[in-house]
């Protein structure tokens, strides 16, 4: 383990937002500066924040793209210790924290397989197993639903060289390097529609109201008939194609607490990203209509390969967040990558708020949210897929938190 990797926490002056610098204040924490175990590592994929080592606080894992899965141990302000939890032979960018094996302890799935938490992580590495040996390539989006109704959740997966589908885990998840599998679409894999990602990092729940998961997938979405068996194709007034073909983040909420299901997405995976919200009219099936998210700080936009909705303010209402990546392909033109919050202010129709909420020259990647400080309120983890050489951390990957401030005001 390189110790030299660890940087205690930057006391860095807050960053303010745009407007309402009175109510939406966040302040810089860094968790780790540089590749941590494999020292030619340019980022890290498949991010998870879960109390790993049960002590009452989110810990954060992340892959480094030299295949070394670490999870940084919370000491709160104080520098986050490293442990290496296990190795893959495939860099991944997509994961999930989910306790598989059922013995309470939160397991990481990762790519083609999931990492066992021991019940003494601090002390053993994760136990690494595979779900489903046939894959070979590099999964971009996992995320976890009750896609046949039994009660139980399943794992959905999206590779744009695999398919999308979903995994039952079985009584024993150990014994069995192949879970059931079931297909929800191929089309990933076509030219025409040629999806890298859509389904991460919320983006499987029921749309229609009719209690089962359906699938919201960048330029349409999935109706889920016959328990996961059988999926009918709608479309969605979104998509834009990029160098890796259609991509976004999305998440399912009742963002204007009508009653029904409203799909969040950003555009990721390439320059000049959009957030909006699409606003499903409550029909069967439903239809959505696009609301783009007002854009008013400066320059182009980047990649937003982030999407967070939850009430950061605690008003009783959803935000959304997201950041621009630090990919030097994709990165935004007359402002540095920057991280933006939008403020849901009610009414109807529904308005927000931009704000900016880090503007350092440091760009994030699958961004996570989660109480990090344990004072009651949402603070966000970050880390880089590839670090850029005009960042304010001179081209190094890193680890970061933003510690959210607005509630103390």
């Amino acid at each position: 383990m390189q110790r030299a990797a660890l940087v205690a926490v930057v006391g860095a002056a807050c960053v303010l937002c745009q407007r309402g610098a009175d109510r939406i204040r966040f302040q810089h924490h860094t968790i780790a500066s540089g590749p941590v175990t494999v020292a030619s590592s340019p980022g890290y994929g498949a991010p998870v924040l879960a109390d790993f080592d049960k002590d009452g606080d989110p810990d954060f894992a992340v892959l480094e793209r030299g295949g070394k899965l670490v999870w940084f141990e919370n000491a709160g302000k104080d520098p986050w210790k490293p442990h290496e939890a296990g190795e893959l032979p495939v860099g991944q960018l997509g994961s999930l924290d989910f306790d598989v094996d059922g013995d309470g302890w939160i397991d990481i799935v990762v790519g083609g397989f999931w990492f066992r938490n021991p019940g003494k992580p601090r002390e053993l590495p994760f136990q690494r197993f595979a779900y489903d040996a046939s894959i070979k390539t590099e999964i971009h989006d996992i995320t976890a639903a009750d896609m046949d109704g039994d009660g139980q959740r399943d794992i959905v997966v999206l590779g744009d060289r695999e398919g999308v589908y979903w995994y039952r885990i079985p009584a024993q998840p150990m014994a069995n390097a192949d879970w059931p599998r079931t297909v929800i679409t191929r089309d990933v894999l076509n030219d025409a529609d040629d999806i890298h990602g859509g389904i991460a990092p919320r983006g499987v729940a029921d749309l229609d109201g009719d209690g089962d998961a359906d699938v919201a997938l960048t330029d349409r979405w999935l109706e889920n008939r016959g328990r996961g068996q059988q999926w009918v194709k709608h479309p969605l007034p979104f998509g834009t194609r990029g160098p890796w073909g259609l991509s976004s983040r999305s998440w399912i909420a009742d963002l204007d607490r009508d009653g029904d299901a409203d799909i969040v997405i950003a555009d990721c995976d390439q320059a000049g990203s959009r957030a909006g919200w699409l606003e499903n009219n409550g029909q069967r099936p439903p239809k959505f209509r696009l609301h783009v998210l007002p854009d008013s700080a400066a320059g182009r936009r980047g990649s937003f390969h982030s999407l967070i909705v939850a009430d950061f303010d605690a008003d009783g209402d959803l935000d959304i967040v997201t950041a621009e990546q630090e990919d030097p392909k994709i990165l935004p033109e007359g402002a540095p990558p920057r991280f933006f919050l939008w403020e849901n202010q009610g009414g109807k129709p529904l308005r927000f708020v931009q704000h900016v909420i880090l503007d350092a020259r440091l760009g994030g990647h699958d961004i996570q949210a989660g109480d990090v400080d344990g004072d009651g309120d949402l603070d966000i983890v970050s880390k880089v897929w590839r670090a850029w050489t005009g960042s304010a951390n001179a081209g190094k990957p890193h680890v970061d938190w933003l510690e959210n401030l607005t509630r103390r005001r």
